[in-house]
């Protein structure tokens, strides 16, 4: 039976250093989380950032906008953000409806107060090594493997999804020279040949390609690590809705060395890496030289050199 990679105890040990330090702050760290509506999926996400600020100690203060919102509008939003020194982290709920220019809503946060790291600056930094805020998802990735201590310096990491969220950025954080990435990393997609049979070459597979049960167990090797980002919807004949992975976990779990469920997995972590981002802009990270290694070290071992 392969290891099951539950996200539950990753995210509870960064929820409880993030607590201890949120509580401990004189001024309440402040997120604007900005939602245009129409998308009833990001209803879900919305609440769920709320309840964990609420738990954390840290303030979510929520504006909701139109379907019929305004590319100009939401840039205003932005740009009161960017100047509200009492707002330390700013996020805009995806997807956005499509006559939205996502781009320069994305280049219009403050790269320093951007907890969700979709600012081209932040994207750019990452891609290049320098210290930033990272991207939630990809980082809960990345996490994850370093909580259940699964190595990749030389090892083989396919991606199977390339988007500007999840697949570009983790291959880019993979390739970092540091002891917890290193990795060799092989990006596949769509159009990619001989799909099937790159993906069985992987130490560790990551799909994020957003297609329920896209990976089968005819993709995966006996020793491969996988990594599940999809969060797929399914309903059933009588309507009933459900949430699954791009693995199909079931002819999967008996074959893998390792694998993360859905639900239960990597979403469970992305909350928990959204605050830690949120603690990181309050704390000023164009003057503090801590990377997010240091700061997962310090969660997971107790200090900051290991």
């Amino acid at each position: 039976m392969s290891l099951l990679l539950n996200g539950k105890p990753v995210a509870s040990k960064i929820k409880a250093y993030l607590k201890e330090q949120f509580q401990a702050l004189e001024t309440p760290a402040k997120m604007r989380l900005i939602q245009v509506k129409g998308d009833p999926a990001s209803d879900f996400y919305v609440q769920n950032i709320i309840r964990n600020g609420k738990k954390l100690g840290a303030v979510v203060e929520l504006i909701e906008l139109s379907e019929d919102a305004t590319t100009e509008e939401l840039l205003k939003i932005i740009h009161d953000a960017n100047d509200d020194p009492s707002v330390h982290g700013i996020m805009v709920q995806e997807p956005l409806p499509k006559h939205i220019d996502v781009l320069k809503v994305n280049s219009t946060i403050d790269p320093y107060k951007d907890v969700d790291s979709l600012n081209p600056v932040n994207l750019g930094h990452i891609m290049l090594g320098i210290n930033s805020l990272t991207p939630a998802t990809p980082t809960a990735v990345y996490a994850t493997l370093r909580y259940y201590q699964i190595p990749t310096q030389g090892e083989h990491i396919v991606i199977v999804g390339r988007s500007a969220v999840v697949g570009k950025p983790l291959a880019s954080m993979l390739l970092w020279k540091t002891p917890h990435t290193d990795a060799s990393v092989t990006v596949l997609h769509s159009r990619s040949k001989q799909l099937k049979e790159l993906a069985r070459q992987a130490d560790i597979l990551v799909s994020a390609v957003g297609r329920a049960g896209f990976i089968t167990e005819d993709m995966i090797g006996e020793n491969t690590v996988v990594i599940d980002v999809g969060i797929n919807e399914q309903k059933d004949a009588d309507g009933k809705v459900t949430f699954v992975g791009d693995v199909d976990f079931n002819a999967c779990v008996g074959k893998a060395l390792a694998i993360t469920p859905v639900p239960g997995g990597i979403g469970t972590v992305t909350t928990a890496i959204m605050f830690l981002n949120l603690l990181r802009a309050m704390k000023g990270i164009q003057k503090d030289n801590k990377t997010i290694d240091d700061f997962l070290t310090f969660i997971f071992v107790g200090n900051y050199d290991e």
